[in-house]
């Protein structure tokens, strides 16, 4: 049983702090080095807070589908995102998705739209804004 905050929230408390209450009074050549503290403090939050699993999950499958949407049999093995992206990677640079650009733009597409809501969330809110 926990008894006090989760660690997103902490995260989130020690951030506020941060910038509220140390940065003011950080000499200037700090305030970059805080800002980038607090910065990867909110990541770490969002990520905490985040079903990374489930974002896995859903990256294997629209791989899956990628590679037998477009006649491509033998797709990355059932490795871990980081690998998987490795393969993708390399069969994009060999030209095997020549033919299906739009599938797999839609693929990269949603995948940087991914990692830029835990990275940059404000981002994409201003390009959901926008259209």
């Amino acid at each position: 049983m926990r008894d006090g905050p989760c660690g997103a929230v902490l995260l989130a408390i020690a951030r506020a702090k941060l910038l509220d209450e140390i940065l003011p009074s950080l000499p200037r050549e700090q305030i970059y080095t805080a800002r980038m503290i607090a910065n990867a403090m909110a990541i770490a939050a969002r990520e905490l807070g985040s079903d990374l699993a489930a974002a896995e999950q859903e990256m294997r499958q629209r791989v899956a589908a990628l590679y037998r949407d477009t006649g491509l049999a033998d797709a990355p093995p059932d490795v871990d995102t980081e690998g998987m992206e490795r393969r993708l990677a390399a069969d994009i640079r060999a030209g095997r998705f020549d033919t299906a650009e739009q599938p797999l733009l839609d693929l990269l597409r949603w995948r940087v739209g991914q990692r830029l809501l835990l990275a940059n969330p404000k981002l994409v809110q201003g390009k959901k804004e926008a259209r």
